[in-house]
């Protein structure tokens, strides 16, 4: 009868070699989990703020674009205001540094990348000189590659049809350009390798039918 009563309490007291064993085991493995999901949650958190904050990037610079482009107009030597209307390279003259005079502004892809170039008139009679060229890499990563960046439209673009021109563009037709960016995703977002950014708008002072 004694020795029952000592197995009796041996076994019902505490936990065995085994169960502490087994409960450390699934202790790390629900640990381990959590550390995981923690970790993936953290991950994706900081790949969607990369891509956001790289596709506003993208956005300012577009929109930069279009702003310059909306004040254009006759360059400081009595040039027309769009001078180059290409796939990839839109030139124009527009008071961009509010001066006593305007600016060449040419924008161009390059080797993936997006430049600016801007060449403010010297000399008298006033010139632009093109080795005085002060160029700025504005955008990298642009996927575009053989595809336009640049679309422009004559006085008939309504906002919907996409009708725009074919090259060689006649560039005393055009009233209204398109930004059509692609940016490689460098975030590491899953399932999307680049993201798009569309702008568009006319030359103020040479609009016909169109908006602001």
């Amino acid at each position: 009868m004694t020795n029952k009563k000592t197995q009796n309490r041996n076994t019902s007291g505490g936990f065995t070699l085994i169960e502490t064993i087994v409960s450390i085991a699934l202790f790390v493995v629900l640990a381990l989990g959590v550390i995981s999901l923690v970790s993936i949650m953290l991950t994706t958190v900081r790949q969607q703020g990369g891509l956001l904050a790289d596709s506003d990037s993208a956005r300012k610079v577009a929109f930069r674009i279009i702003s310059e482009f909306r004040n254009a107009g006759a360059s400081s030597t009595g040039a027309y205001a769009l001078d180059t209307a290409d796939n990839q390279t839109l030139i124009f003259y527009s008071n961009i540094d509010g001066g006593a005079d305007v600016e060449r502004v040419r924008y161009y892809m390059s080797n993936g990348s997006l430049y600016r170039g801007v060449i403010k008139p010297t000399g008298s009679p006033l010139a632009y000189n093109g080795g005085s060229e002060v160029t700025t890499e504005i955008q990298k990563n642009i996927a575009n590659g053989a595809n336009s960046l640049f679309y422009y439209y004559d006085g008939s673009y309504n906002g919907v049809t996409d009708n725009y021109l074919t090259q060689p563009v006649n560039v005393t037709l055009v009233r209204y350009i398109k930004i059509k960016m692609l940016v490689y995703n460098k975030a590491g977002v899953k399932n999307q390798t680049s993201y798009s950014v569309t702008v568009g708008g006319a030359i103020r002072g040479i609009k016909d039918n169109l908006g602001n």
